[in-house]
């Protein structure tokens, strides 16, 4: 927990087992196999948003997931809230942009004198090896605790235009990277400028993906800008149902 409060994001390896990796993979590439998915976007990215309703047996295990639970349990306590849940597979070549999950955490405009401010954390699975060669996940750590200067943080938006200023900034900072395997998972604050990346194609039995989990320290608001929606968990497991860690 030291290490998550000083750096803003960990790994944890082994967070899920090989039998939970194959059920979740094979769910996945299934259907990926049927072109069916719910975001397929430019940078080459495809999402599915509605597993905590059609895959419930595979899903809602990991909510609140016992390798994850003891850091967001000390970092939001039982105000932690599930807010979205998504599982990604990249199967060609894969560089995501530049991106805040929550980008308004540095300029939340709370109405009242006593409004409470909110943060959210991020818990990602991952289902196949990430090595230097194939993949990474990229960090600037020294913007978890202050945020991004505002003269680029104006152009941060979803873009597949890597001279974006934002982009370009990004790209020169000071970063660290992970390479989790399958089974590891990785936690972290959501205002961390981050990037994924994959290398060349996958063969079709093995595909990258993963699984990632918003959470969020309740309140959180529609007008606040996040890069989930919150729709679905809420439709699927009710309010009350989205807290994992509500009852004592």
């Amino acid at each position: 927990m030291d290490k998550l409060d000083r750096d803003g994001f960990l790994l944890v390896p082994g967070a899920l087992d090989s039998k939970s990796v194959n059920a979740w993979r094979e769910m996945l590439y299934r259907r990926h196999a049927t072109g069916v998915h719910d975001i397929a976007n430019s940078v080459g990215n495809y999402a599915y948003d509605h597993l905590l309703g059609e895959e419930p047996e595979l899903a809602r295990p990991l909510i609140g997931h016992g390798s994850v639970a003891p850091f967001l349990k000390e970092a939001l306590g039982r105000q932690c809230q599930l807010r979205s849940f998504r599982a990604h597979l990249n199967r060609a070549d894969y560089l995501q942009e530049w991106h805040l999950d929550f980008d308004q955490y540095w300029h939340q405009k709370g109405e009242g004198r006593h409004a409470a401010e909110a943060v959210c954390m991020n818990t990602t699975f991952y289902l196949t090896d990430n090595t230097p060669e194939t993949g990474r996940l990229r960090f600037l750590p020294e913007f978890f605790k202050e945020p991004v200067p505002e003269d680029v943080f104006k152009d941060c938006c979803y873009t597949e235009d890597r001279d974006n200023p934002f982009q370009k900034w990004c790209d020169a900072q000071a970063h660290v990277d992970l390479y989790p395997m399958a089974g590891d998972a990785v936690v972290f604050f959501s205002h961390i400028p981050h990037q994924g990346a994959k290398l060349g194609d996958d063969p079709d039995e093995l595909i990258r993906c993963n699984i990632v989990l918003h959470y969020q320290a309740n309140p959180m608001f529609p007008g606040v800008g996040f890069v989930s929606s919150s729709v679905d968990t809420l439709e699927t497991l009710g309010f009350d149902g989205s807290f994992p860690f509500a009852s004592p």
